[in-house]
């Protein structure tokens, strides 16, 4: 792919438009809402996207056909990797800024505010990423609870090992594309998703990534193991310190010690992190009259401005913020 007339996903057009108005809230419908505005006064836009939505990913290719400022602020709910072919886009997110091009791509953040500059000529490979399944991969690798939002490094180089993702979605692109239609070939889409995904949280810098190397070099022993087992089969019953040092058969010393040696936290501080993730998984499911304080009662916690603050680090946002995107 090395010009912008090039079209990846032909056979799964989207939207082509001349009316700036009308592409903004057509793409907001894959994205999330924003400011569209061209670069030059009175110029039209010539935009079209090609997108296919898999099991995690919203797989996408688009230009605007024009100079555009692109402000959509937080993304909140999803991740997004965005691997130019042609053209160039400023790219500035969470007060870092890069110049995207066919050898640099970027990667944004939910919790990170992004404006971009899109070139007359820009023209992208886009993966949105749900930022449930990042999270839950992450916390899969780590094996624990995430204690704060993952945020990636903006850049994106295509030298070294970054060119794994330009070979990563072009792969899944032509994937698509051979494949399409309802349900095929789901399996080998799903792993090229996973691979994808597992794939940017080894290899694209984030704040996770020591812990993630790591704990790659050791295995937690066998009583932090049969701690942490107890605390996700009973995480919603009332649990004290002496409780868990008798489930694990050691000292409180030794528990806390293998605690903060291989999961970089305390026995306490890892149920509030399970409690704080079942509490999420609640919201983004809850029925309409569920309030927030059902919930997080529900889970133990009963003094909201702490639980509010604690969910906010946690996650990036306030839970009613996550309740209403349920």
């Amino acid at each position: 792919m090395a010009q912008g007339t090039i079209r990846p996903l032909g056979g799964h057009q989207f939207f082509a438009s001349s009316d700036v108005d009308a592409v903004r809230d057509t793409v907001a419908r894959i994205y999330c809402d924003h400011r569209l505005t061209p670069c030059e006064r009175g110029r039209k836009v010539d935009a079209w996207q090609n997108a296919v939505r898999l099991k995690n990913t919203t797989l996408s290719a688009m230009s605007y056909g024009g100079a555009v400022r692109v402000e959509p602020g937080r993304l909140e709910n999803f991740y997004l990797l965005m691997l130019p072919y042609a053209g160039t886009a400023q790219v500035e997110a969470g007060g870092r800024s890069v110049v995207a091009s066919e050898g640099v791509g970027t990667m944004l953040s939910p919790t990170d505010p992004v404006s971009m500059e899109w070139s007359p000529d820009c023209a992208k490979l886009m993966v949105r990423i749900e930022r449930e399944a990042m999270e839950q991969q992450l916390a899969t690798m780590l094996g624990r609870p995430l204690r704060a939002p993952l945020t990636f490094r903006l850049a994106m180089p295509k030298a070294g090992h970054g060119g794994n993702w330009w070979q990563f979605v072009q792969l899944l692109a032509g994937q698509v594309e051979q494949f399409a239609g309802p349900g095929g070939h789901a399996t080998s889409l799903n792993l090229l998703e996973t691979a994808l995904i597992a794939s940017l949280l080894e290899g694209q810098w984030h704040n996770y990534s020591e812990s993630l190397s790591s704990r790659g070099c050791s295995i937690a022993p066998r009583h932090v193991r049969m701690v942490e087992n107890y605390i996700e089969a009973h995480a919603a019953e009332a649990i004290s310190m002496e409780d868990l040092v008798r489930v694990s058969g050691v000292s409180g010393r030794a528990l806390y010690d293998g605690f903060r040696r291989f999961r970089e936290t305390s026995p306490m501080a890892h149920l509030r992190s399970v409690r704080l993730q079942r509490v999420r998984e609640e919201l983004l499911q809850a029925a309409d009259k569920t309030t927030v304080s059902e919930i997080a009662g529900r889970w133990g916690f009963f003094e909201f401005g702490r639980f509010a603050g604690q969910y906010r680090a946690m996650f990036g946002e306030a839970p009613s913020q996550t309740l209403r995107r349920r």
